[in-house]
């Protein structure tokens, strides 16, 4: 876990680093905190109670030029009681596109990897090593220049140590933007 998470800080500092051409649909913001949150329910059959399950990505985007944002991601897969905490580093690429005065839309896809098999949404053995691709999009409202809403719909593709498919995640995402 200590390898992920230095992997991601590393790949933020590079993006962070990298000089060229600003370029953001929100005039002198080069950067971008967002999270967003996918909550719902998993009543396996063998057991009576089911388990609340939330994926929360956590991401730093750096415009790199027009539009086109560098987005190092870290998302958790947490069930409600704690064990088994899946985490994963992404790497995005996202296309952003002012539509209005208020309105961003995005294209992003990325890939990555995990410490956990996330099966059913959860981590079931944190040390099986997993790959995953992703492709989405979604909408941003601004309610301010610095702050928007997101909403996001994920496509994620896991893949186990091997490269054999294995399974296949469609969410939606709800979350807040932060322009600096």
């Amino acid at each position: 876990m200590k390898r992920l998470i230095g992997i991601f800080i590393v790949f933020l500092f590079i993006f962070i680093a990298v000089k060229g051409t600003f370029a953001q649909p929100i005039q002198d913001k080069k950067f971008e905190f967002s999270t967003s949150a996918s909550m719902w329910n998993i009543k396996f059959e063998w057991n009576d109670e089911a388990t609340t399950i939330f994926n929360v990505p956590l991401r730093i985007g750096f415009f790199a030029y027009k539009g086109i944002e560098i987005e190092p991601e870290l998302l958790l897969t947490i069930p409600e009681d704690g064990d088994g905490t899946g985490i994963h580093v992404l790497a995005n690429v996202s296309y952003n596109l002012k539509a209005s005065d208020k309105t961003i839309l995005f294209l992003l896809g990325g890939y990555g990897f995990g410490n956990a098999l996330p099966l059913n949404k959860m981590a079931l053995d944190q040390d099986e090593r997993i790959t995953a691709l992703n492709f989405g999009g979604g909408i941003k409202y601004l309610v301010s220049n610095s702050a928007a809403i997101r909403l996001e719909y994920r496509y994620t593709s896991y893949s186990d140590e091997e490269g054999d498919h294995f399974r296949t995640d469609n969410n939606f995402y709800l979350g807040l933007s932060i322009f600096f």
